[in-house]
């Protein structure tokens, strides 16, 4: 602006002396110049030829041209240098503690009861059942269903209309006029550098342990009474002619022996015992752990720079007036009619069936029976377990913690210097 000014002063001041006119002195149009011989207000010989400052040099004008710089802005594009955190994905090596099951030998006493077969006399008392008729009276109780009527309270829903007052916030809407400052958003495409990871999937062979459960033939003692039975006679003392021998006939007669013989004989069968330890097979199932390898996908992030134009939004900040609607709610009383519940206690009659049992007499006849005790003897055999004390080893599990190493990955950001525009 300074500078169109300038130029404008520059013309008008050399219009002006190109038209003969002199600073602080009004002179003729008609002058071609300011020191002509025919207009000069000096005259002709106090101007001299050469226009000279010997007589009108204070009243002859002079003008100049004035250079003046004018700064125009310009529109210049700088690199400046910013902090970018970069995030590198390091492996590391750490440890771990691992529980692992080891399987150790001990040996341990163990007590078995160890079966003996001894053989014992025993008295016993049979019964005899003996059988009779005979009658009896008993009484049964008879039901009888009868029908009786009873008297109950019972509830009932009455429903009365009641007429009540209430209060509704009712709204109103009015307009109102305000000021706000708004933001427009002017955009400017911009060109810039970001780094993205790119996931990759690596496929990785680890190591496990791997439990498997095998069976194990075994052998183990076992006792087994591999006995028979055996036909022996036996001598048993008669209690009286006729009960043990069969009769008085088999010992020679009770006139011929002087009365029963004191001892008779009878077989009977006995069962023999022959106790046989042996050794039999059985399966077992034992866990065996064993180390295999697999193979698993491990997902690495990988950075990776990249331009893209996006738009620089730039707020710019208006005053405007704008309308809007407020609500107002104001109270107002209104009236409605609403059912009210109410119960009502009511006494009603009912009938209901009672079933009572009546005792009633009857008579049957039925078979007693009598036990009669007679007393003998007998032989049995009892097993006797005896304690022996035996040894064995076992396999006793342990949980020991074992360290081990392991990788993993770690994501840090690490700061570098990069030039922008």
């Amino acid at each position: 602006m300074r500078f169109i000014l300038s130029l404008a002063i520059a013309v008008s001041l050399t219009a002006s002396a190109q038209a003969g006119g002199c600073f602080g002195k009004k002179v003729s149009k008609c002058c071609s110049a300011p020191c002509a011989t025919s207009c000069s207000p000096c005259g002709a010989s106090a101007c001299g030829s050469a226009c000279g400052n010997s007589g009108c040099g204070t009243a002859c004008g002079t003008w100049e041209t004035v250079q003046k710089t004018v700064l125009v802005p310009q529109m210049v594009t700088e690199k400046r240098t910013v902090t970018v955190n970069v995030p590198v994905t390091e492996e590391k090596v750490g440890k771990r503690m691992v529980c692992k099951t080891v399987t150790e030998p001990k040996e341990e006493t163990y007590t078995v009861m160890v079966p003996t077969v001894e053989e014992r006399v025993g008295k016993r008392t049979i019964c005899k059942t003996e059988t009779e008729q005979k009658e009896e009276t008993y009484t049964v109780m008879v039901p009888v269903t009868e029908e009786k009527v009873g008297k109950r309270t019972v509830c009932k829903h009455v429903v009365e209309p009641k007429e009540e007052t209430y209060t509704v916030m009712v709204p109103t809407t009015e307009e109102r006029t305000g000021k706000r400052t708004v933001c427009k958003t002017v955009t400017e495409p911009k060109e810039e550098t970001y780094t993205v990871l790119v996931p990759t999937t690596e496929q990785r062979t680890g190591t496990r342990t791997v439990c498997h459960t095998v069976p194990v033939k075994k052998t183990r003692k076992v006792c087994q009474d591999q006995g028979h039975w055996e036909d022996r006679v036996v001598e048993s003392s008669c209690g009286g002619c006729g009960h043990a021998c069969g009769g008085c006939g088999s010992c020679g007669g009770c006139g011929s022996c002087g009365g029963c013989q004191p001892a008779c004989q009878k077989t009977c069968k006995v069962w023999v015992p022959n106790m046989v330890e042996s050794e039999v097979e059985y399966t077992c199932y034992e866990t065996q752990r064993s180390e295999e390898q697999y193979t698993y996908n491990v997902t690495v992030c990988k950075p990776e720079e990249r331009k893209r134009t996006v738009n620089v939004c730039k707020q710019v900040p208006v005053e405007e007036e704008y309308k809007y609607c407020v609500t107002v709610c104001k109270a107002e009383e209104r009236k409605r009619t609403v059912n009210v519940c109410k119960t009502v206690q009511v006494e009603e009659e009912y009938k209901y069936c009672v079933t009572s049992c009546k005792p009633e007499e009857r008579k049957r006849t039925v078979t007693v029976c009598k036990q009669v005790p007679v007393e003998e003897e007998y032989k049995y055999n009892v097993t006797v377990c005896k304690a022996e004390e035996r040894k064995r080893t076992v396999n006793v599990c342990k949980t020991v913690q074992v360290e081990e190493e392991y990788k993993y990955c770690v994501t840090t950001c690490k700061q570098e210097q990069k030039e922008v525009e």
